[in-house]
């Protein structure tokens, strides 16, 4: 009789831990369910918290939701009081404390910069090649004032300094460009480049950039970038001898001085 109640409380006591057991596993489910929910609401709200347009200027920036939820939290501190209107990228990086998203976002401004400063300077090859076509050196402000100060700065340049180069003309037109550069925009000189047949202006822009040319230096016509209108053939430049550098004295109109290529 004691064996069979012994028997009968050891079957009592597997099937009370077997019960517990599956309690304690359906109690983990439920709660592994509610984690994921709470996990997957949190990540919900943080979308909900961009606008369609922060999305997409996130995108425009090249940048992740995530961080242009840090660029907005950033520019609500003292850094939008300091820096209003700081570009977002800039933001991110001189707050960032993680060397490789540092890096990142370092990447990123370069590349955009690199960028902008092509585009820029192909706007203003066409701008110039335009105003050079319809223009024909009338000036489009009618200030006489302004005038006076363009011709007398138009009189005290001396010689024109023309380079001839090919847009594929990178590293070993990089040290000629900086030594005709120096010597020609300072003083009574004027640097023109001209580029060979072909030439687009986005090729130009960025053949431009990779000398490290400002785009104001150009808009401020220290520097001319244009392209091939017969000058060439009048200076007799042939394509397989290219970069050359032609100097012409305006006064006379004499090529006064012949630079050969490196």
């Amino acid at each position: 009789m004691k064996a069979k109640a012994n028997l009968l409380w050891s079957a009592l006591t597997a099937a009370s831990l077997v019960l517990a057991g599956h309690a304690f596993a359906a109690g983990n489910s439920q709660s592994d369910v509610r984690t994921s929910d709470m996990l997957n609401s949190d990540m919900d709200n943080r979308m909900d918290r961009l606008t369609e347009e922060e999305q997409s200027l996130a995108r425009q920036w090249r940048l992740t939701d995530s961080d242009w939820e840090k660029y907005k939290e950033i520019m609500s501190g003292p850094r939008g009081v300091w820096s209003p209107g700081l570009d977002p990228i800039t933001a991110l990086g001189v707050h960032e404390s993680d060397p490789v998203e540092r890096r990142r976002y370092a990447t990123i401004w370069m590349e955009m910069e690199i960028k902008r400063t092509e585009l820029e300077l192909a706007f203003e090859v066409e701008r110039m090649d335009v105003s050079n076509r319809l223009l024909r050196g009338q000036k489009v402000v009618k200030n006489d004032a302004w005038i006076d100060q363009w011709q007398a700065k138009q009189a005290s340049i001396q010689n024109e300094v023309m380079l001839f180069v090919d847009v594929n003309c990178t590293e070993k037109c990089e040290r000629l460009f900086d030594e005709v550069a120096k010597s020609s925009t300072s003083g009574g000189n004027r640097l023109n480049v001209f580029f060979s047949a072909g030439a687009t202006a986005e090729e130009i822009g960025k053949w431009a950039q990779g000398m490290g040319i400002d785009p104001q230096i150009v808009r401020d016509r220290y520097i001319t970038l244009n392209f091939d209108e017969g000058q060439f053939a009048q200076f007799n430049i042939a394509q397989a001898e290219l970069p050359e550098v032609r100097v012409k004295n305006l006064e006379t109109g004499r090529l006064i001085e012949t630079f050969k290529r490196y």
